[in-house]
């Protein structure tokens, strides 16, 4: 294995960094010093905490400008999304703040019994793995949660966009948390992130990633009877029905699905239209798409490059094969840009086989679908192994309540789409995994109940 491994920019491919590849006996270093501050940390007092978090968050906004310059640079998206992106994970860090103090539990007499006190205790050392499409945001809502419950956290970020996180936690020590308690082990999934999954004391381990990789985490975490957490994409529908605004669902769907070049787990992947507006719809998309401008996210464009290669050939082999097959009608876009990084076009497609998207397309493709009826669209909507979110659009407080219960997904947003607010429990049924993070959720899955029974 690669002693270090090379961050690149994906929008020039040029290395802009190196990382360790940490061993396995490195991760058991780190373990081990996660354990010796536990006793200390476990005790801290909570309104300790909440002041630890207000200060990190302080000094995430004071560098900005700084941090998300190296977002973009390593990660690809415009400079707009990255500076969103990083004020976002410092607005996580305040929620927690605000709820650390709250933690749940129980107490009550139970006649004949006795009285009951139920209280909620930290897991200990704790494994989070980021994935490299929204790393600083899906990293405070990890670290976030589990510092709160008075873990100890081991994060992982991805090999291909680890260094604005690795800055991010130097300001969380700087703001008080100790560097026992929060520690960056950077490497690869096979070597570093194998030997956290496995290590017998890391008692949860907190994934997003893609199904298969969740699998395989859940297979190395079972002989030790972790705890998992697992967000694993998804492939949510955004359903237009004919008495939605048009005009706003348009602006909504483009932005939606090509922010961040489409690879966002709950990006409005495929776009279910009434067949009576999809013609206007698809046109609208059009006449929006043609004054986007593509290329280095450091520049003034409304859209970078993809991450890695690897994302780039499946986004070019997709469309070719659509194309091919007679799935899908190209309208704008369909290729591959002519210059340095990883760059394809954004993308709109119309008269969509249903069939064609029912795995995640995780890059700038925006698929229209139409549909006749109400019963129609939710048969496509649920016609996938995932379930993390879906959105309808219209003025109709019944049809909006018929979607809502019909849709099987963890979030439904009515004539709204992707928006995350950190009071808001976030996470997937199906294939899309189990567990949620965010909202006052986050309790359950960084502690355990301990009934005491008083006679």
């Amino acid at each position: 294995m690669q002693s270090s491994l090379d961050v690149r920019n994906p929008a020039t491919n040029e290395v802009i960094g190196t990382i360790k590849n940490t061993t396995p006996d490195d991760v058991d270093l780190c373990v081990s010093a996660a354990q010796e501050i536990l006793p200390v940390w476990e005790k801290t007092a909570a309104s300790k905490r909440a002041v630890l978090f207000v200060n990190a968050a302080s000094l995430i906004r004071s560098r900005v400008d700084g941090l998300a310059a190296l977002l973009t640079t390593e990660q690809g998206k415009p400079l707009r999304e990255a500076r969103d992106e990083i004020l976002g994970s410092a607005h996580v860090f305040e929620y927690y703040a605000s709820v650390c103090g709250s933690i749940p539990g129980d107490a009550r007499d139970l006649p004949g019994y006795g009285y009951l006190n139920v209280v909620r205790k930290p897991l200990g050392v704790c494994a989070a793995i980021i994935p490299w499409n929204m790393p600083v945001m899906i990293f405070a809502w990890k670290a976030g949660a589990a510092l709160a419950c008075g873990n100890a956290v081991l994060a992982k970020p991805s090999k291909t966009a680890p260094l604005t996180i690795i800055k991010i936690a130097e300001a969380l020590h700087e703001g008080g948390f100790p560097k026992e308690a929060l520690q960056i082990v950077t490497g690869s999934g096979e070597q570093t992130g194998s030997a956290l999954i496995t290590h017998p004391d890391v008692r949860h381990i907190s994934f997003t990633g893609s199904i298969q990789s969740g699998k395989a985490v859940s297979l190395q975490a079972a002989p030790h009877l972790k705890k998992l957490t697992l967000e694993l994409g998804g492939n949510d529908s955004f359903i237009v029905t004919r008495t939605a605004d048009i005009e706003s669902a348009v602006k909504a769907a483009v932005r939606n699905r090509f922010y961040n070049c489409g690879q966002v787990c709950t990006s409005a992947k495929r776009i279910l239209v009434d067949e009576h507006i999809a013609e206007e719809f698809v046109h609208k998309a059009e006449v929006m798409l043609s004054g986007y401008v593509v290329g280095n996210g450091l520049e003034k464009v409304n859209m970078g490059p993809l991450n890695n290669a690897n994302q780039l050939a499946l986004i070019e082999a997709f469309v070719e094969g659509v194309l091919d097959r007679d799935e899908a009608q190209l309208v704008y876009g369909g290729k591959r840009l002519d210059m340095p990084g990883n760059f394809y076009a954004p993308t709109l497609l119309k008269n969509v086989s249903p069939l064609a998207v029912s795995e995640e397309i995780f890059g700038p493709v925006m698929s229209v679908i139409p549909f006749g009826s109400a019963d129609e669209a939710l048969d496509i909507a649920n016609s996938t192994m995932y379930g993390l979110g879906s959105s309808v659009w219209t003025s109709e407080i019944s049809t909006a309540r018929r979607f809502a219960e019909g849709l099987r997904c963890g979030v439904v947003w009515v004539n709204k789409h992707l928006t995350l607010p950190p009071e808001m429990p976030f996470g997937g049924v199906g294939n899309s995994g189990f567990g949620r993070e965010n909202g006052r959720d986050f309790v359950y899955e960084y502690t355990e109940p301990k009934s005491i029974l008083f006679g």
